[in-house]
């Protein structure tokens, strides 16, 4: 242990699911069922979800991921299409392109939210582009109404990764009801979690049809008590144990959003008298929900020290996310740069994340905020 680090008597982890008695008893339910797999009520979660975003179809997967490449199949997306998508990004957001065999373009992102930049993104457009995956990162959405205005000038399918955007809104409209589809997550480090899942969210029937033939093995329907293939599909179903989880936080979303704004504004006012530290932005129109509180770390080469000597002293701190270009995959496959990425190049080497989870107490938040300020 470094000299002047002292441990704290409590861990503080980066994320803790905010999980009870009324998730216990739903898991209690399916497990009498006798259903484990998909059933009833994953449908009664689609239902809901769909109600909860107000689009007219939610198909349940097994992850972010899988309802991401479901929502690229179901449009066709084909080997040499090109896909627009932001470097600064969880690397599933450019894997799945590479999934459907097209091509991802990476361009830069904003300097003060970490978004996507709209003019990157229209100066990337090419003859072969064919869409655009927008990512409502850390809970903050994306400029949807650039983008769209943007896709729709240039004809492109838009696709919301929105795995870490549940409940933002951008000018009063959720994230997630912008683009032809929007896939959530629901990870333990997401706002509502059951472990692992995901969802597709869209407005479009045919879409939507696609999506829930490609998951289930390519069964259309049921002809004379046989299942009927008509696509080489995936298993990309979600179990109805995390299907009942998901009901119940579903139902507590608004509730766990609240809290979560108020422990995101008392980091900001513990944090505004240290000068090494830039605190989130929010943009004009949206309402963060801090999926991720996350701070820029404006001395270069410190972060990855913060994170190790924070951890010393028992405190989970993460990078922010991902230079997609920088990552071995990527170079090897010499994905294309649309633009040059300085920003998100700087964004991964200085964005540190601080612990955030429902439950937070503020003496863990003070705790977190003067080993911070000490550490700089």
């Amino acid at each position: 242990m470094g000299k002047g680090i002292k441990k704290t008597k409590e861990r503080i982890p980066l994320a803790r699911p905010s999980l009870g008695k009324e998730e216990l008893d739903a898991v209690e339910k399916v497990f009498e069922s006798g259903m484990l797999t998909e059933s009833k009520v994953t449908t009664e979660f689609e239902n809901a979800f769909a109600e909860y975003l107000g689009v007219k179809h939610a198909v349940a997967a097994s992850s972010c991921t899988t309802a991401l490449d479901l929502a690229l199949l179901s449009l066709d997306i084909k080997h040499g299409d090109e896909i627009i998508v932001p470097d600064f990004t969880y690397p599933a957001t450019g894997n799945v392109v590479f999934h459907v065999g097209a091509e991802p373009v990476l361009v830069d992102v904003d300097a003060k939210t970490c978004n996507i930049n709209p003019e990157k993104f229209e100066e990337a457009i090419g003859k072969k582009t064919k869409a655009i995956i927008p990512v409502h990162l850390f809970g903050q959405c994306a400029d949807m109404k650039k983008i769209m205005e943007i896709a729709e000038k240039h004809d492109l399918h838009v696709v919301e990764d929105a795995a870490c955007g549940i409940g933002a809104t951008h000018y009063g409209q959720k994230a997630g009801t912008f683009g032809d589809a929007s896939c959530f997550s629901f990870h333990p480090r997401k706002i509502l979690a059951t472990g692992e899942g995901g969802m597709l969210a869209t407005n479009d029937d045919g879409l939507a049809e696609k999506a829930r033939v490609m998951k289930n093995h390519g069964i259309k329907k049921l002809v004379n008590k046989r299942p009927s293939f008509i696509k080489a599909g995936y298993n990309f179903r979600l179990n109805d144990i995390a299907s009942a989880i998901g009901l119940i936080q579903l139902k507590k979303i608004s509730l766990f959003i609240k809290e979560r704004v108020s422990l995101a504004e008392k980091y900001d006012e513990l944090l505004d008298d240290v000068k090494e530290v830039e605190t989130p932005y929010v943009m004009p129109g949206n309402n963060h929900t801090y999926q991720t509180y996350w701070v820029m770390i404006k001395k270069e080469n410190v972060r990855d020290r913060l994170i190790t000597d924070l951890a010393v002293r028992g405190i989970e701190t993460q990078i922010g996310t991902y230079a997609l270009h920088l990552e071995p995959f990527y170079v090897e496959n010499k994905a294309r740069k649309g633009t040059r990425l300085a920003v998100s190049e700087k964004a991964f080497r200085n964005t540190l994340a601080l612990p955030m989870y429902n439950g937070l107490s503020e003496k863990q938040q003070e705790c977190v905020c003067k080993n911070l300020q000490e550490l700089l």
